[in-house]
């Protein structure tokens, strides 16, 4: 309503103001405002057409909406057209509150829900990681990697580990209602209490005291949860705010878009720069609720980790000041070059290192107030990633379910001491009625998943698709799921086996080398400046960034992109990559590691590597920071 109403009142009453100064000089606003509001819809046009430059783009829409206040001024059937229009922003905007799904958001309703009669003292537990395939975990022998994710590990060492567990849908707002209400997904219905009022929250909340963190859902009703969701003002000043930003996305040239707030790595607050605070945040206030109590709780946070924006190290230090672009990503769909794509995956793998490191903060604060050994623990992803060119990055596609079906699942139920492992193919569909198992209490509506304590033959998964339900037999698409597994492998080794997070990219032999031991030339013209370079020139190991992530371009190139390059820091190589195109300029885009970094100036340098027929590797040194 706001941006509906809000703009046209500020205008009119400019157009008001002046109007008591002087009537020519409200009239001449008026064709101002008139070209101003014509040029907008031009830029829109422009940008969905070509998108060309500014120096393009805002010409046209000057000169386009110029013409348009004179034909407005010089003709009345124009001005009589744009007057019968008036009415319409109002008709949009009903349409938008009472015809469309937002009205469900926007103005909810409370429908009655079912409840159990619970007389359990058992508190629950519930972690709902973001974008984390099982492939991930995995070593080689399809066993955790302790190496890599000691957390998931020591998880698995004293819980049931459901290894061939999957969704049953790619979107979070489908996956995880859910998760939370034993149902499987229908497309089209909200992640809102309205649509789904029998859920794991209505079914514990006349029992349990509920600490409830849900992100992209609201299921928890405001009576049971007042406090886990936004207020009516809160939503509307960020729907306001965000809308903002979005629509100077779809509306400026591409090359005035650089500097706006990225609005493709999160899921909303565009103007704060980074959801990582908030998530974070939420995370420890979901920490602090992990005590005991008087009544048994709930205590559930689905958390937005590893999923996107990529921007932290296995240490917890932040390696991106902001959520930037993903190169190699176009909107829904990975792009054609290899090697971003590799890049974008071994980012997500190095903040599932971090990821791990916060089920660690979890496991040691269940153990340090005394609830590990009483509490029912589940700890699960609502889907995977894929990684793939010219694929999905979530979506389920008949080349990609391997990775987005397969999330891991963890149950931990009170007592447990020893770790298992299950192999029978289960749905995350089943996790409510396994918490209704472990409770010994009755769900009161119909669900189509069952106990995890005692899983039933699944022949084919259920997983419903955003265009069609895939049923793949199982153990086909987990024979597929090992076929993926090894080529992740292939591209990161496991534990501390080659080539590592850091060996990616062409001649990662070069990684560990000397640059004194290596041929060494000047190469030409040809020169590139890093984003970074002030950063190199003060490192602070003590403080949350680093800058592990360098950027930049290349100039002087002469169709040589793309290019095998090499980064070394303090006189040895530590990271390859290839350059790639952006926006028609040839990029630089590479991760080196934390712990090769020093306090203070860093001796940085990028080489452009050639390769002779008989003379081997040769290094052409295209800039250096002091």
């Amino acid at each position: 309503m706001a941006i509906v109403l809000v703009p046209p009142a500020v205008l009119a009453g400019a157009e008001a103001a002046a109007g008591l100064a002087d009537s020519r000089a409200a009239a001449g606003l008026h064709l101002a405002l008139v070209a101003v509001l014509v040029a907008l819809v031009v830029l829109q046009a422009l940008r969905r057409a070509a998108d060309p430059a500014a120096a393009v783009a805002l010409p046209t829409a000057a000169l386009v909406g110029a013409g348009a206040a004179y034909a407005y001024a010089r003709f009345v059937p124009v001005r009589s057209f744009l007057t019968a229009l008036t009415p319409a922003p109002l008709v949009f905007l009903a349409l938008f509150l009472f015809a469309s799904p937002v009205g469900k958001l926007v103005l909810p309703s409370e429908p009655e829900a079912l409840a159990a009669d619970v007389s359990s003292e058992t508190p629950i537990v519930m972690l709902v990681f973001d974008e984390l395939a099982t492939t991930s975990l995995l070593d080689e022998h399809s066993e955790i990697d302790a190496a890599r994710y000691p957390s998931f590990a020591a998880l698995a060492r004293g819980s049931t580990w459901f290894r061939n567990a999957a969704t049953v849908d790619a979107w979070t707002v489908n996956a995880v209602p859910a998760v939370l209400t034993g149902i499987h997904p229908e497309h089209g219905r909200l992640p809102v209490y309205s649509e789904h009022p029998n859920n794991l929250f209505t079914l514990l909340g006349g029992r349990y005291r509920l600490h409830v963190s849900e992100s992209l859902t609201e299921l928890c009703p405001r009576n049971l949860c007042p406090h886990s969701s936004e207020s009516f003002a809160g939503r509307m000043e960020g729907l306001v705010a965000d809308a903002g930003v979005i629509y100077l996305h779809r509306t400026l040239p591409h090359d005035l878009r650089a500097g706006l707030p990225a609005v493709s790595g999160t899921w909303g607050a565009f103007l704060e720069g980074s959801s990582e605070q908030t998530r974070l945040e939420l995370f420890h206030d979901f920490l602090s609720s992990l005590r005991p109590g008087p009544r048994p709780f709930l205590a559930y946070a689905h958390l937005m980790f590893p999923h996107i924006p990529w921007e932290y190290l296995p240490s917890g230090k932040r390696y991106q000041r902001d959520t930037g672009e993903i190169p190699g990503f176009e909107g829904t769909a990975w792009g054609t070059d290899d090697f971003l794509v590799d890049q974008a995956h071994q980012r997500y793998l190095l903040q599932l290192g971090f990821t791990d490191r916060l089920l660690g903060e979890l496991l040691a604060r269940l153990r340090s107030t005394g609830l590990y050994d009483r509490v029912l623990l589940i700890v699960l992803a609502d889907h995977g990633a894929s990684f793939r060119t010219d694929d999905r990055r979530r979506a389920f596609t008949d080349t990609n379910l391997e990775d987005v079906a397969f999330p891991p699942l963890f149950v931990k139920t009170p007592g447990q001491k020893a770790g298992r492992t299950v192999d029978a193919p289960v749905q995350t569909v089943d996790v409510l009625p396994t918490i209704a198992d472990v409770l010994n209490i009755q769900v009161p509506w119909q669900m189509d998943g069952t106990s995890l304590l005692t899983p039933h033959a699944r022949e084919r998964y259920v997983l419903v698709g955003d265009k069609k339900t895939f049923t793949p037999e199982a153990e086909a698409l987990i024979a597929k799921r090992t076929t993926a597994l090894r080529q992740r492998l292939s591209l990161f080794g496991s534990g501390s086996r080659a080539p590592g997070l850091f060996g990616l990219g062409p001649n990662h032999e070069l990684v560990g080398r000397d640059v004194s031991e290596l041929r060494v030339a000047d190469a030409g013209a040809e020169r590139a400046e890093v984003d970074q370079e002030g950063e190199l020139r003060a490192v602070n190991l003590a403080g949350g960034y680093v800058p592990a992530r360098l950027t930049g371009r290349i100039s002087g190139a002469d169709g040589e992109a793309p290019r095998d390059l090499a980064v070394s820091l303090n006189g040895r190589i530590v990271a390859v990559a290839r350059s790639f195109v952006f926006e028609g300029e040839e990029s630089v885009s590479v991760l080196i590691p934390e712990s090769a970094l020093r306090p203070g100036a860093n001796d940085v340098e990028l080489y452009w590597v050639t390769r002779g027929p008989a003379d081997g590797l040769t290094l052409r040194s295209l800039w250096a920071t002091q």
